[in-house]
């Protein structure tokens, strides 16, 4: 194990130097600094102050050079300063921070609902559940992400906050939630397992009975705990943020400072966890009914093994094999940042730092931003072959 991961870690070192050089061309041919070209357009702009913002690029350093020291200093973690002469390191640093508490969670949440869902829709192929997640899957595939996050923050979390201050439930909603409640359970009893018998009518009615229950319950607590409280009412902060990672002034006490970074975190994570779970739910479906029509799922069937160990001791494992590489490649790649989201909550991650720095051409932070994002993206490629082996034995690494 140790000498494949060696073996791979030592592959990446020529394909990062690679994409270094790449991506050194690529910003050099960007054009100059949108400082340096803010300093040109000024009628009254001295030739000494534009020579020192060009000496501080580099401009008239000959192009290897210029890669050689960049190169030199970043492999020691030195990703030198930008136009401000503030530190690259510290910026991308806060920025790669806040980009890991909303993917971590968001991705997390996605696979495992994705998961789950795939796991359930190939199980119960052709069924109401099949047909209701698979459209909704492909509903917020085809959705794109700037609509999506944004129909979410106008329309889901402002009018929630707006809900939140004086929650009131008609009498139009109590009845609708008891037939959702209703048709949930009936839907959840006839859409069997393969391996359990067609279900009788008393299940029926203890399905209805039990989604009913269930809707009846929330229904109780609501009234009991929430209906026609006003405690937000004179409270001018909503209830879940629509701008920012977190509040101006954080609270001390760390359990309100948690909670403040999680309704904070609330809006762009909900648009990345549907989004993940639209793809990851796909692609578990169709490796679990891939793997669930294979020779050995077969041959364990004909030896009388139970369908509950054929599905989760045998075809479970394999089935997460094709998700291991889009989970892991997803990862690494997200790491740069999801850029629309982050932008429209106002988030101050990787996606914010790469705009910022591309629309003010800054060398230094656009090269430091691809660099990282290459390394990422190599290291969970290690991840996922090391996955592959732990979840097949079949797969060797030696």
């Amino acid at each position: 194990m140790l000498q494949f991961i060696a073996r791979r870690l030592l592959i990446t070192i020529p394909i990062l130097f690679l994409a270094s050089i790449i991506t050194f061309l690529l910003v050099a041919k960007l054009g100059i600094p949108q400082q340096l070209e803010n300093a040109m357009s000024k009628p009254n702009a001295s030739p000494a102050a534009i020579r020192s913002l060009r000496n501080q690029f580099e401009l008239d350093t000959p192009l290897f050079t210029r890669y050689t020291n960049w190169i030199s200093h970043f492999v020691r973690g030195d990703f030198g300063l930008d136009g401000q002469r503030t530190n690259v390191r510290s910026d991308i640093w806060r920025a790669i921070q806040v980009t890991l508490r909303l993917l971590v969670f968001a991705q997390i949440m996605s696979v495992l609902l994705g998961i789950a869902v795939g796991l359930v829709s190939a199980i119960r192929q052709y069924t109401a559940f099949d047909y209701i997640t698979t459209g909704a899957a492909f509903l917020f595939f085809s959705i794109p992400t700037a609509v999506l996050a944004g129909f979410l923050k106008v329309y889901g979390i402002v009018e929630f906050n707006r809900w939140a201050r004086h929650p009131t439930m008609s009498q139009a909603v109590l009845v609708a939630l008891l037939v959702i409640g209703a048709l949930c359970g009936l839907a959840l009893t006839k859409n069997r397992l393969r391996f359990s018998d067609r279900p009788q009518p008393k299940k029926l009615l203890l399905g209805v009975s039990a989604g009913i229950g269930i809707a009846l319950g929330f229904i109780i607590v609501f009234k009991l705990g929430w209906d026609g409280n006003i405690y937000r009412k004179r409270n001018p902060k909503p209830l879940i943020a629509t701008i920012g990672q977190a509040s101006d002034r954080p609270p001390a006490e760390f359990f309100s400072r948690m909670l403040d970074y999680f309704w904070h975190l609330l809006g762009p994570s909900l648009t990345l966890i549907l989004v993940g779970f639209a793809g990851y739910s796909r692609y578990m479906r169709a490796s679990m009914l891939d793997t669930l029509s294979s020779d050995y799922v077969r041959t364990a069937r004909s030896k009388g093994v139970s369908e509950g160990k054929v599905i989760f001791k045998h075809a479970f494992r394999n089935a997460l094999i094709p998700l291991t590489t889009a989970v892991a490649l997803d990862f690494g790649a997200l790491l740069s940042g999801a850029i629309i989201t982050e932008r429209i909550f106002s988030w101050k991650g990787m996606g914010t730092f790469f705009s910022e720095a591309l629309n003010l051409r800054e060398p230094k932070p656009l090269m430091a931003f691809v660099m990282i994002t290459a390394v990422m993206v190599v290291l969970f490629n290690v991840v996922a072959d090391v996955l592959y082996a732990r979840l097949d034995p079949r797969i060797r690494l030696d």
